[in-house]
């Protein structure tokens, strides 16, 4: 079922953006400034997805 797949895909991608969050936090001990500058995203953004995301800081 494509639908299924297609759920998979957006978990799984999902899950990797959260990783990859939590790990530019974690090298930058928490400095959303420079997390954000790491991952190519304005500061705001960042904090709007540790937000939806339930990220602990």
């Amino acid at each position: 079922n494509s639908q299924t797949i297609e759920v998979e895909e957006t978990l799984s991608l999902q899950d990797k953006e959260i990783d990859m969050i939590r790990k530019a936090l974690r090298k930058h001990k928490g400095k959303r400034k420079y997390a954000a500058k790491e991952l190519g995203i304005s500061e705001r953004t960042l904090y709007r997805k540790i937000n939806e995301y339930h990220i602990e800081e």
